[in-house]
C-alpha cells in the first residue's frame, strides 16, 4: 500500500519512470482514445504496453497516454483499501477528462474490471465508456477498420481472464477477434467462459502462496496443451505472467 500511496504502483518502481516503457515517445494532450497502460504493463510486463501503443498506431487510432495515469486501485479494493482507492479514483477520471477522450481502452483485465464494475460501483462518474482492448479491436473490425493475416494456418486456444470473464462478463469479444484473424482456427480448452480455470496469478494469491499459483497455472497449461494448440493466448497481463511461470 506504501509503495502505491508514494509511487502510485504496488512494485516499488518510480513514478517518474512510468512511461518510460514507450521510450521516446511523445503523446498529444488531447485525443478521441485513451490508452491506460496499467501499473503491470508499464513497469512488468512491457512488451504489451509496447505492442498495444504500437497496434494502436499501425490502426491509425487517435490516442493518447495520460501523462500522470497512476495505479487503478484494484489491488487495494481487493484489500479494503477504500480511502485510498478513491484518491487515485478521482485523479485518473480528471486525468483522463482533460485530455477530451470518449472512450478508454485498457490491455489489462483488472485494469477493466476495476473501470467498468467497481469505480461505478463506488459512487464515481464519468461520462467516457470503458472498452478492454479485445472489445475496442472487435469493434473497429466490425466497421471494417482492421483486418488480420497469420501467415500460416495456426490453431490457437484462449484463456479467459477472472477478472475480465467471470467479473465483467467479457467473453465474446475476443474470441470474435481471435477468429476474425484469417488463417487462425480457435480451439476451446474443456473449461472455458464463466467455468474456465483460472491461472493462479490474480487476487494476491502469487505473492502470498507463489507454490500454489504455480501449480494452478500448470493445471491451466496441460489443458491447453489437450487442445492441440501450439499458441496460448490471454487478455491478461497477469494472467501471461502466471501461464509462463505455470509453464515453466
Amino acid at each position: 500500500e506504501t509503495s502505491i500511496i508514494n509511487e502510485y504502483n504496488p512494485y516499488k518502481e518510480k513514478k517518474e519512470t512510468r512511461l518510460d516503457v514507450f521510450g521516446d515517445r511523445e503523446f498529444p494532450e488531447k485525443a478521441e482514445v485513451v490508452y491506460f497502460a496499467g501499473c503491470t504493463s508499464s513497469y512488468r510486463e512491457k512488451e504489451i504496453a509496447r505492442t498495444t501503443v504500437e497496434l494502436l498506431d499501425k490502426l491509425n487510432v487517435d490516442f493518447t497516454v495520460v501523462p500522470d495515469e497512476r495505479c487503478c486501485g484494484s489491488v487495494l479494493l481487493r484489500l479494503g483499501r477504500e480511502k485510498t482507492f478513491g484518491n487515485l479514483t478521482k485523479h485518473n477520471i480528471d486525468a483522463i477528462e482533460k485530455t477530451e477522450a470518449k472512450v478508454v481502452v485498457t490491455a489489462c483485465a483488472g485494469c477493466f474490471r476495476t473501470w467498468k464494475v467497481d469505480v461505478p460501483n463506488a459512487g464515481y462518474k464519468y461520462d467516457f465508456e470503458i472498452l478492454h482492448i479485445t472489445e475496442y479491436l472487435d469493434r473497429l473490425i466490425k466497421e471494417g477498420k482492421a483486418v488480420f493475416e497469420a501467415p500460416k494456418p495456426i490453431k490457437v486456444t484462449y484463456h479467459d481472464p477472472c477478472h475480465l470473464g467471470r467479473h465483467a462478463e467479457v467473453y465474446e469479444a475476443p474470441r470474435r477477434v481471435i477468429e476474425a484473424v484469417e488463417n487462425v482456427t480457435l480451439v476451446e480448452m474443456e473449461t472455458n467462459k464463466r467455468y474456465a480455470h483460472c491461472c493462479g496469478a490474480g487476487g494476491g494469491l502469487k505473492s502470498s502462496f507463489g507454490e500454489l499459483a504455480n501449480d494452478v497455472a500448470a493445471n491451466r497449461i496441460k489443458e491447453a496443451e489437450e487442445t492441440g494448440a501450439t499458441i496460448l493466448v490471454t487478455a491478461c497481463p497477469f494472467c501471461h505472467r502466471g501461464l509462463v511461470d505455470g509453464a515453466e
